[in-house]
């Protein structure tokens, strides 16, 4: 039986407990309109792309040509640029309404 992208991403989520509580700590990992995980501003197929191309990445030699190396290394900055503005933009809405809820608070 084939697994769903979704039990895909939770075993690369397992195999990679460093990277899994990392994104935890920064409360990157986020459910989408579905109620699959997700990395926030990733789409499914990002997150699993996301998640493949860490390990690689962070390896020394990870056995793959110099140009593969180099292709995956941009995918990478590339997919970790738009978490790091979904975050960005997930502070800049959090921070927004505080003075509100500071304000309904007197």
């Amino acid at each position: 039986m084939p697994h769903t992208i979704d039990q895909k991403i939770n075993a690369l989520l397992e195999q990679e407990t460093s990277l899994r509580q990392w994104l935890e700590q920064i409360r990157a990992l986020t459910k989408d309109a579905r109620g699959a995980t997700v990395i926030a501003g990733l789409t499914q197929k990002e997150t699993e792309d996301f998640l493949l191309l860490s390990p690689l990445v962070r390896a020394h030699d990870s056995g793959m040509t110099s140009g593969d190396a180099a292709t995956a290394r941009a995918r990478h900055a590339e997919l970790k640029a738009k978490l790091e503005n979904a975050l960005q933009d997930n502070a800049i809405e959090s921070l927004s309404g505080w003075g509100d809820a500071a304000a309904a608070t007197r």
